[in-house]
């Protein structure tokens, strides 16, 4: 019978994980290194998409398009710390149709983010578009759909939650069947929104 060593038995065990496990790092960190940028530069083109979208201009399928309209429609105004504040939204150059925010609440089962944009009133919704969110598939996530999204179209706030596809005043939204805690964050979320 052999006889293991204390080498083979401890020590090489460990030092072949610990390699092991330098060169997992190695590789997913270098993975991220190649890719931050890209990353960054979808997660603006998202974004970007999402004002367009809540603002009610058509949102091209191009990125480039997507920049190009962007430019056109959309002016970032920054806050004093240089972080996004809101976003002035222009049907033609000088012609101010409203502003955009970016509105943060809890889920379910996370952060969900979304773009409110609203006419210059400030009063009467634009659109809704949600940027982030990881709600249950097939339930709260539903509020990604179109019907959700476009229900908020022309209404006003402060808004009250009814049964899925009942909403018939300018300041109920239909709430998603089965997802009770996703609509009342959704509610929330349109309900301050203007006052940030």
């Amino acid at each position: 019978m052999k006889r293991e060593g204390f080498f083979a038995e401890r020590v090489f065990p460990v030092l072949f994980m610990a390699v092991i496990t330098a060169v997992c790092i190695t590789v997913v960190s270098g993975i991220y290194l190649y890719t931050k940028d890209r990353v960054a530069l979808n997660e603006t083109l998202f974004l970007k998409k999402a004002v367009l979208y809540a603002a009610g201009f058509p949102v091209p399928a191009d990125p480039k398009d997507i920049e190009k309209s962007y430019a056109e429609h959309a002016r970032d105004v920054a806050s004093e710390s240089g972080e996004l504040s809101y976003i002035e939204l222009y049907d033609k150059p000088g012609e101010l149709l409203g502003y955009a925010y970016i509105a943060n609440g809890p889920g379910l089962w996370g952060e969900i983010q979304a773009v409110i944009a609203y006419s210059t009133d400030l009063s009467t919704m634009r659109g809704i578009d949600f940027v982030k969110q990881s709600e249950t598939p097939g339930l709260g996530a539903r509020i990604s759909e179109e019907w959700f999204r476009e229900q908020f179209r022309g209404k006003r706030g402060p808004f009250s939650i009814v049964p899925e596809g009942t909403a018939a005043k300018e300041n109920e939204f239909d709430a998603i069947t089965g997802a009770t805690r996703t609509s009342d964050f959704i509610l929330a979320l349109v309900n301050k929104a203007p006052a940030e």
